[in-house]
C-alpha cells in the first residue's frame, strides 16, 4: 500500500503540492481523509497491524489507491479471509518457510494447517502481483508443501484410515491442480485470465473453500 500510495501523485486529486512536500506520492493522511477514515486507523492497515476490517473500506481505499482487480484481491486476502476473519498473515507466512506441522493435540494441528493453507494463498497473490513467481516454487509441489508434509508423512497413522484424511487428501491435491493452472496462466503474463481464476465463483476458489470445509468438518469429528 505505501509503494502504491507514493506512486500517485496529488494532482490526480487536485490536492496542493507546496515546495515543503517531502513525498512525491499520496501522504497517509490524504489517503485516509479520501477514503473517509481516521489516519490513526490507516496507519494501522498500512503497518500490517491486527486491526477488524470491512470489506466497504477496504473498497473505498482500494478506490483512492486505484488499485487494479489483482491488487484488490491481493489487499483483501492481506485483510480479510472467506469468513470475514483477520488473518494474521505474518505467523501463516512464517509457516510455510519452516513446512513442518506438528501440535500438541489434533485440534491444534488443523488450525495450523488452515493457516498454512491461508498463507499460502497470500503468498500466491503476493507472487503473481509482484511477478515473484519463483518465490512459490519450494511449496507448489503438493506432497512436499506444509500440508501435504503433515498428511503424508507427519499424520498419525491412527488418523489416516478416517473417511475424513480421504476426503481432506483427494482436495487438498484438488486444490493443488488449481494452483497449477493459476501459476501456468500468470507465467504468460496475461493479468485478465488470472484475475478470472482468482475470482468467486472460479474452481480455484470453490476448491479453496471445499478444503477448509473438510478440515473444520475434520477437527470437529475428531472431538
Amino acid at each position: 500500500m505505501k509503494r502504491k500510495r507514493s506512486s500517485i501523485a496529488p494532482s490526480a486529486f487536485d490536492l496542493p503540492v507546496s515546495r515543503r512536500r517531502r513525498v512525491a506520492g499520496l501522504r497517509r493522511e490524504e489517503v485516509a481523509l479520501l477514503a473517509g477514515i481516521s489516519v490513526a486507523w490507516y496507519t494501522q492497515l498500512e503497518s500490517g497491524a491486527e486491526i477488524t476490517v470491512s470489506p466497504a473500506l477496504l473498497r473505498r481505499i482500494a478506490d483512492v489507491l486505484g488499485l487494479s482487480r489483482l491488487e484488490r484481491a491481493y489487499l483483501f486476502t492481506l485483510a480479510i479471509d472467506e469468513m470475514g476473519v483477520v488473518n494474521a498473515v505474518v505467523p501463516e507466512l512464517e509457516l510455510l518457510s519452516c513446512p513442518r506441522i506438528a501440535g500438541e493435540t489434533f485440534e491444534d494441528e488443523i488450525a495450523m494447517v488452515l493457516r498454512a493453507h491461508r498463507g499460502l494463498k497470500t503468498q500466491i497473490y503476493s507472487a503473481l502481483v509482484h511477478g515473484t513467481l519463483d518465490d512459490l516454487l519450494p511449496n507448489l509441489d503438493e506432497s512436499r508443501c506444509p500440508i501435504g508434509l503433515w498428511l503424508h508423512d507427519d499424520l498419525a497413522p491412527a488418523m489416516r484410515g478416517t473417511p475424513q484424511y480421504t476426503r481432506a487428501a483427494r482436495l487438498h491435491a484438488a486444490f493443488h491442480r488449481e494452483i497449477d493452472k493459476v501459476v501456468r496462466i500468470g507465467t504468460c503474463g496475461e493479468s485478465r485470465p488470472v484475475e478470472l481464476l482468482l475470482a468467486a465463483p472460479s474452481r480455484y476458489v470453490l476448491a479453496s473453500a471445499a478444503l477448509e470445509r473438510a478440515f473444520a468438518h475434520w477437527a470437529a469429528r475428531a472431538r
